[in-house]
């Protein structure tokens, strides 16, 4: 039996529990029996759907010491956590709960102290290089099995085997995404500034399930010949694949990208995303628009990034090229599998 410990929510987005249902899926598909374990009911339609089992702790998803109390009292023989609230005292109890033969498995994005786990995961773009021995050197903490880099970026089952992107050589067709909730209303300040400033292309806007300015979104782009929302998006391959060019948030979306090859801009939302749109430039993987969170709406930068990407067909093969290289889609298999070694 294994659990997973993660939360979604409109103030964390969707990435924590979508990585989450993909490693999910592999440990299944490998016989394991695998319950998510939730602060609150905030995601636990989308889990159940997916068919898994689901107890929900009505706590604070904030405080996560204080919830041990409220666990289910089976004994798994796996606990993976995914959430940026965790302390050590938190992962110090868990391995606790699970026992001697158990495994505490911890997925990481930040670096910011030395975890108690078993095993470590970070498969970002700078998991490779992140410098895990010196962050437990001068710890009493001993220092878990690593899985680092884009190896196991853990993507669903239908971003495997995509073929080739072929680049046009105009550019169209562009997506537009922020993540599952956009607390900063970029989707939303990025339609008003089109409605004023109308670009020649076409944008396909991803309006996620927490989104709060859904309403709103839909009343603009339904004035607006330029624009298409797209929510609750069963082909997310196909829609990704159809694209000439993207513009998305440095989250997990990133990684979906890639692994469809669409040459990309990205941009920083959140200090969890800092690492991975540096990386992602640092590789001439992505343009780097930088942190939106401060500054007026850069609508005026978004739209000049586009147009420079859209003029240099080159860059874009060789980008489209160097992203499918990094990303197969096998990534949740391969954890899976070093998981249950």
């Amino acid at each position: 039996m294994i659990y997973i410990r993660t939360d979604s929510n409109p103030y964390i987005g969707m990435g924590h529990i979508m990585r989450c249902l993909s490693v999910a899926d592999s440990l299944t598909a490998a016989g394991q029996d695998v319950t998510f374990i939730l602060s609150d009911e905030s995601a636990d339609f989308l889990v159940r759907e997916r068919g898994y089992k689901t107890s929900i702790l009505r706590t604070d998803y904030t405080k996560m010491e204080e919830e041990i109390e409220f666990w289910p009292p089976e004994q798994p023989d796996f606990i993976i956590v995914d959430s940026y609230f965790v302390t050590r005292n938190y992962l110090s109890d868990l391995k606790k709960r699970i026992g001697e033969n158990g495994r505490l498995v911890y997925i990481d994005d930040l670096t910011a102290f030395p975890y108690p786990a078993d095993i470590l995961i970070n498969y970002n773009a700078y998991g490779a290089n992140t410098d895990y021995e010196d962050l437990y050197k001068n710890s009493d903490v001993h220092m878990p099995r690593l899985l680092l880099g884009s190896a196991y970026v853990p993507l669903r089952t239908m971003f495997r085997r995509i073929p080739k992107k072929k680049q046009r050589r105009v550019v169209k067709e562009v997506l537009f995404s922020t993540g599952g909730a956009d607390g900063q209303h970029l989707s939303l300040r990025f339609l008003r500034y089109l409605q004023s400033d109308p670009s020649s292309f076409h944008f396909h806007i991803l309006v996620g399930n927490m989104n709060i300015d859904k309403e709103e979104i839909g009343k603009l782009a339904a004035n607006m010949d330029s624009v298409m929302l797209h929510e609750n998006v069963a082909d997310m391959r196909g829609l990704i694949t159809s694209m000439d060019l993207a513009v998305c948030a440095a989250g997990s979306t990133l990684y979906e990208i890639c692994a469809c090859g669409v040459p990309l801009i990205t941009y920083i939302l959140a200090d969890n995303q800092i690492l991975g749109a540096e990386a992602f430039e640092g590789a001439s993987l992505a343009v780097n628009c930088g942190d939106l969170r401060s500054e007026p709406f850069p609508g005026e930068k978004i739209l000049a990034e586009i147009s420079k990407l859209a003029e240099d067909y080159e860059k874009r093969v060789e980008t489209g090229e160097r992203m499918q290289k990094m990303i197969d889609g096998y990534g949740a298999d391969r954890m899976a599998n070093e998981l249950l070694k």
